[in-house]
């Protein structure tokens, strides 16, 4: 029986071969194990676990020093929403049409007008409208206001949140690449693009670039990838920033043949959303006479007084929510940001402050001693609070079933439908994890067997090594909190 256990828990990427039995074990045990691996000699630990039925702290390594917590901050930011905006809010897309109509032609713009939308034609949300068909029914709309030709500018309008929509501190390895895309008044697509390379056998060559999906406009690279060793993994990261369209390539693929794709950020998601729409009319022989612009470029934000042809309602504040948490989507978690500072009605240029992130877990009973927070992802290195801030932000939402249905679910749903399968963890595991260079964080809810229910936080800063070791170290120490055996007093 013991060596099924084993079977099935490095199926799931978890390996116990040297433990002891998990039924034999004491949760102060499983602590110390943590704390005593020669993995985490050189690291800084910090956790927190509670007795969801009272909140009493059940175990705390460090728990009330402060560590920067990655992505397990976005429990934070999507309580907050839940909370501040409500579970079935929804953000709205409109399109305009000013000027005067004519026997079909329009002298004046069309103006794709956001409200802060991430999901706006994602393409891996069900919840949401892909780009291709919104696109097709903002054509519609326009065809059935009866303008055939624009004689204006079809302008993408991001207005909404302003130009800043990135944090100042997040690292410059991240900006080009997928998950450093920007939260803007106006996005599309998720604010990222396929990048696709053809791959060669021989090491040390540069592979050349087959193209992007969809296609930027005017976005030039200086490709400094190089060809690595089969099997190496994606090691490839773009350095750009927003409003840039020359980004350089860098790092390494492995050899082998056909296409090997990365993600990177759309530089200008405003100006693509004009642009796209722009290539439809055209394909549906609406005749346009200028180039598609921004409300940026041409400081020529709408400012009301035409008509409103055309209005998309987004997936609710929930589902968002879900996305935001299940798949750890940055952009998602920095729009919840800037939409509960809207809603405070604060200045566009403070919508990144997250001041009233510590104010609301204030609001909440929830201590912010020793918190800094700095965005709305975790996407920040400077971001940093205590294990216990998490927990009891846990106890305070342990009744909120919204909530915990955004946390990914050990076995079944996020990044951990296919992690823990037959171990005690599957089905009983709710957490969130968190990652960046040196970081490995996760944090969340266990539903044990024998009706204790339990809410965790653990972050290891600073390690050396590898990183999936790190991160089998936590799984494993996850899995001996779902039957560890709690001692009373």
């Amino acid at each position: 029986m013991r060596h099924l256990l084993n079977l099935l828990l490095l199926l799931s990427g978890i390996s116990c071969a040297t433990d002891p039995p998990l039924a034999a074990q004491k949760l102060e045990e499983v602590v110390d194990r943590l704390r005593q691996s020669p993995r985490l000699s050189h690291a800084h630990i910090g956790l927190s676990i509670i007795d969801l039925d009272n909140g009493a702290s059940l175990a705390s390594m460090h728990g009330d020093r402060s560590f920067i917590p990655a992505s397990t901050q976005k429990l934070v930011t999507t309580a907050a929403a839940l909370n501040i905006l409500g579970p079935t809010a929804r953000f709205s897309t409109r399109l305009f049409m000013d000027g005067e109509l004519e026997s079909g032609v329009l002298r004046g713009h069309i103006y794709i007008v956001g409200g802060g939308d991430p999901s706006l034609g994602s393409p891996n949300m069900s919840e949401a409208a892909d780009m291709n068909e919104i696109l097709d029914d903002w054509v519609a709309a326009i065809r059935s206001a009866g303008i055939q030709r624009i004689e204006g500018y079809v302008v993408g309008d991001g207005s909404y949140y302003g130009t800043d929509g990135i944090n100042m501190n997040w690292p410059w390895s991240d900006l080009g690449n997928y998950y450093g895309a920007g939260a803007y008044g106006l996005n599309l697509h998720e604010n990222f693009y396929y990048l696709d390379f053809s791959r060669a056998n021989q090491q040390g060559t540069i592979p050349e670039i087959a193209g992007t999906r969809p296609q930027i406009p005017d976005l030039h690279f200086q490709n400094e990838v190089r060809i690595a060793e089969p099997g190496s993994g994606d090691n490839a990261y773009i350095y750009g920033a927003p409003f840039n369209f020359f980004q350089f390539l860098r790092g390494t693929i492995p050899a082998g043949r056909g296409r090997f794709t990365i993600k990177g950020s759309i530089p200008d998601p405003p100006l693509f959303a004009a642009q796209r729409l722009q290539l439809k009319l055209e394909a549906a022989g609406v005749e346009t006479v200028r180039p598609a612009a921004s409300a940026q470029s041409l400081n020529l934000p709408y400012s009301g007084g035409g008509t409103e042809i055309h209005r998309l309602q987004s997936p609710t504040v929930l589902e968002i929510c879900e996305r935001t948490n299940l798949r750890s989507v940055n952009l998602y978690a920095e729009a919840l940001l800037r939409e509960i500072n809207k809603s405070q009605a604060l200045e566009t240029i403070e919508l990144g402050n997250t001041d009233v992130i510590i104010e609301w877990l204030e609001e909440q009973g929830i201590s912010a001693e020793g918190a800094r927070i700095d965005d709305g992802s975790g996407l920040s290195p400077r971001n940093f609070f205590p294990p216990r801030l998490l927990t009891d932000l846990l106890y305070r939402m342990r009744e909120d079933e919204d909530y915990r249905s955004t946390i990914p679910l050990a076995g079944r749903s996020g990044s951990l439908r296919n992690r823990f399968k037959g171990t005690p963890a599957e089905g009983r595991l709710y957490a969130k994890s968190g990652s960046l260079s040196g970081v490995r964080a996760y944090a969340g809810y266990v539903y044990r067997s024998d009706g204790r229910k339990l809410a965790f936080s653990v972050a290891v800063n600073n390690y050396t090594g590898s990183s999936s070791e790190i991160s089998r170290l936590l799984q494993q120490f996850m899995v001996d909190l779902c039957t560890a055996e709690i001692v009373e007093g």
